[in-house]
């Protein structure tokens, strides 16, 4: 059995479904804190049993009965909600990263998987970003992402479990809660809307973006591939996007061209000015080749934003 933690949330539900099809028993554990409505519903319509328990606390254990490899997918994700209550970022993602490698180690699961992100690099020293580029988090979100790899890979190097690391960079996609929303989802909800999209800075900077259901395939092939214990992968496209360009090709895909520019604000504290991953070693020994085209996805996130806008 595969156990999901947070398999209710936007990366864990696209995760749930894309195992589902494949035919494996999987089973959601998630406290439902921050879980729509909407994949709630959808994880009732599939079957799946959904397993309520907090990652910090005991009854963890019992949630992970029979289940044999899992992904950690539950986190707070909001940077700036760090700066503000780093001890809660501390408690979810470290302490419960913690607590549950320990209750995986008593179940006897056989491989842990941890979502972890771009975050812990910070503003990168040279790019692209490969996995051996210095680890320095800009926030107390990226630093408690950071803490939980260097536990999975002690908890790998001791031999108590097979850890893998996934350091996703830009997720997007249908489903991406408001209250996390990335800059896609973000320009995309404004255009719809007849708002132009708002760029902090000259819109020169670039990240590197990923659809939601390439991460889904990182996350499986991450579960089942043989001899990658205490690997980290990068996950993302391998291309880096500037952000003005974006905004265009969201006008453009919505019909606006013409009728529509990006407004321009003052750049945000803090913000990263460019990103994007070297992710050969993820194509060499994860068998993990991008899907999904950014044009593509944009039309898929658009057509799900369109419908409920």
């Amino acid at each position: 059995m595969i156990g999901v933690v947070g398999g209710a949330g936007f990366i864990g539900i696209h995760t749930v479904k894309m195992l589902d099809r494949l035919g494996y028993e999987v089973v959601v554990i998630d406290n439902l804190s921050k879980a729509r409505r909407e994949n709630i519903d959808e994880l009732n319509k599939m079957g799946i049993e959904i397993r309520i328990a907090d990652i910090r606390s005991d009854e963890i254990k019992k949630a992970l009965k029979g289940v044999e490899r899992i992904i950690h997918l539950a986190a707070l994700i909001s940077v700036e909600e760090s700066l503000k209550n780093p001890r809660l970022y501390c408690q979810v993602n470290t302490y419960g990263t913690v607590n549950l490698l320990d209750a995986c180690v008593e179940a006897g699961v056989e491989r842990f998987v941890y979502a972890s992100s771009a975050a812990v690099y910070g503003n990168p020293k040279y790019l692209p970003i490969d996995e051996k580029h210095p680890l320095k988090p800009l926030s107390p979100y990226g630093a408690s992402k950071a803490s939980g790899e260097l536990f999975c890979l002690v908890y790998n190097s001791l031999n108590r479990l097979e850890t893998v690391i996934l350091r996703y960079f830009n997720v997007y996609g249908p489903g991406q809660s408001d209250e996390y929303a990335g800059v896609i989802t973000r320009f995309i909800k404004s255009v719809i809307k007849g708002k132009p999209p708002v760029i902090y800075g000259d819109g020169l900077q670039t990240r590197d973006f990923i659809y939601v259901e390439d991460v889904a395939l990182a996350n499986v092939k991450a579960l089942f591939k043989e001899n990658i214990g205490g690997y980290v992968f990068n996950i993302a496209n391998g291309t880096p996007v500037k952000i003005k360009d974006l905004a265009y090709t969201i006008i453009r895909l919505l019909n606006m061209e013409g009728t529509m520019e990006p407004v321009y604000s003052k750049p945000r504290p803090g913000d990263i000015r460019e990103s994007y991953a070297d992710i050969s070693l993820a194509r060499r020994h994860l068998d993990f080749c991008p899907q999904v085209s950014l044009e593509e996805g944009l039309v898929k996130t658009i057509k799900y934003y369109t419908a409920r806008i």
